[in-house]
């Protein structure tokens, strides 16, 4: 079953499909929530009214401050507040599927410890790099790529995608934004540019902070300049590994291998 987040990203995405899975929290958490947030902070305002020298209202008020303020940090650093905690859920950015700050964005509650938390520990399968397939028909057409990161997430791009921690603008209207969550911020916003063809995918840096590496090669794709990789390579994005998987469509059959 799908989760709320996943559904937002597919249709942000558009060609983009990606494939994560997770239970999605109580409708009612949303509402719960932000409502045991509120009760704390009123209750500390009112507990300093009581014991506060007068005029007590001051720090009544400077307490109300510091719990807001205190509450949005939580929020934006890590996704949580009182009542989250209590309800077992964290808040994320529906594009980047993490944390942030940016409050005035589309975002989504997940559950903590599910598949959609950014947080939560999962075993990470690493992908070697393996020879381009040889194609043993020329006239194979339709390719089209299947992005599949190391957490096991896959995307699947039938023309060109903006790669990166938060893509924004594509630089071309066919061109789709994939989102990968990175936690540790070696991935640039717009990582690299990613375009389909027969013999392989074209990559081009943007000029990212780290690089855009082919495992196995000991210098990283030169910035800006459109570099031809192999069918099935793995790529190295700061931390993160991200494979070039082949999908292709036989003409004659209809049907995807």
């Amino acid at each position: 079953m799908f989760s709320p987040l996943t559904g937002w990203i597919a249709t942000l995405h558009g060609m983009a499909e990606v494939s994560s899975a997770s239970a999605a929290p109580h409708r009612w958490t949303r509402f719960a929530s932000p409502a045991v947030d509120v009760l704390t902070a009123t209750l500390a305002a009112l507990t300093t009214l009581l014991l506060a020298p007068s005029p007590a209202w001051p720090w009544a008020v400077s307490v109300l401050l510091t719990a807001g303020t205190a509450l949005a940090g939580w929020r934006g650093i890590h996704g949580g507040s009182l009542g989250h905690t209590m309800l077992r859920v964290r808040t994320v950015d529906a594009v980047t599927g993490l944390p942030s700050f940016r409050f005035h964005a589309r975002r989504a509650t997940v559950v903590r410890g599910g598949t959609m938390d950014p947080f939560a520990l999962r075993p990470r399968p690493v992908a070697t790099a393996q020879a381009a397939p040889t194609a043993s028909r020329v006239a194979m057409a339709g390719s089209h790529l299947r992005l599949v990161v190391d957490d096991g997430t896959s995307h699947i791009i039938t023309y060109a995608a903006v790669i990166g921690r938060d893509p924004t603008v594509p630089p071309d209207s066919r061109h789709v934004l994939v989102a990968i969550p990175d936690l540790t911020r070696t991935i640039s916003k717009a990582h690299f540019l990613a375009q389909v063809t027969e013999q392989g995918v074209v990559v081009t840096d943007l000029r990212s902070a780290n690089g855009t590496w082919v495992l196995g090669h000991t210098a990283p794709l030169p910035p800006r300049q459109p570099t031809l990789v192999a069918w099935e390579s793995t790529l190295l994005l700061g931390d993160r590994q991200v494979l070039l998987q082949r999908r292709v469509r036989e003409s004659s059959e209809g049907k995807a291998s």
